[in-house]
């Protein structure tokens, strides 16, 4: 009989991001060659006389016939020869992380689980933790994937700075890289009215 070992350990996932810069961009430039293609066909079949109409191009391209060097002319080619630089720049740039791993449970700090939650979820958290601390009357959060800023209404005199931060540490405990927590307190004499589903 076969004795089955232990499953071994699988690396984490890396962490996920969204699609490249390049994607967008080669679609937008996939459609504007498309177009052109189209235009190109249709300027044909208007020469050969198969369809109705006068050639679109043509005319665009007998008006730059002669076009002699000028200001004008070096700003335009410059401009374009900047836009060339920008898409071959997006095109190999850094992908966006959007995703904030976590760690495995009862695994050192810094060590992820191939699990991850949202620049979203992170401050909706952030909100739930801050909504169940005494005297905080509404919580708005927002995160990046550095910092989650959280600004809560309070009643007049209420001291909750502290107490909510230490609140959302907690609630975002689990995160691989701990997050700089930002409080803003905003006084008001409004009653409470809502509650963590608010």
């Amino acid at each position: 009989m076969t004795q089955v070992g232990s499953p071994s350990t699988f690396a984490p996932a890396r962490d996920a991001s969204r699609t490249a810069r390049a994607g967008v961009l080669g679609i937008v430039l996939a459609v504007v060659v498309v177009a052109l293609g189209v235009l190109c066909v249709r300027d044909a079949l208007a020469a050969d006389g198969r369809i109705d109409g006068e050639p679109w191009l043509a005319p665009v391209v007998d008006g730059l016939d002669g076009l002699g060097p000028s200001v004008a002319v070096a700003a335009v080619g410059v401009a374009i020869a900047l836009l060339g630089l920008w898409l071959v720049l997006e095109a190999f740039g850094r992908r966006r992380r959007t995703r904030l791993p976590v760690s495995a449970d009862g695994s050192a700090r810094g060590t992820s689980s191939g699990v991850s939650i949202g620049v979203g979820d992170a401050a909706r958290l952030a909100r739930v933790a801050a909504l169940d601390v005494d005297d905080v009357l509404d919580a708005r959060a927002t995160a990046t994937r550095r910092a989650v800023t959280v600004t809560v209404t309070v009643p007049p005199g209420a001291r909750v700075v502290e107490p909510v931060q230490a609140a959302v540490a907690r609630q975002l405990a689990p995160l691989t890289t701990p997050l700089a927590v930002k409080v803003v307190a905003r006084v008001s004499d409004a009653l409470r009215t809502g509650g963590v589903g608010a």
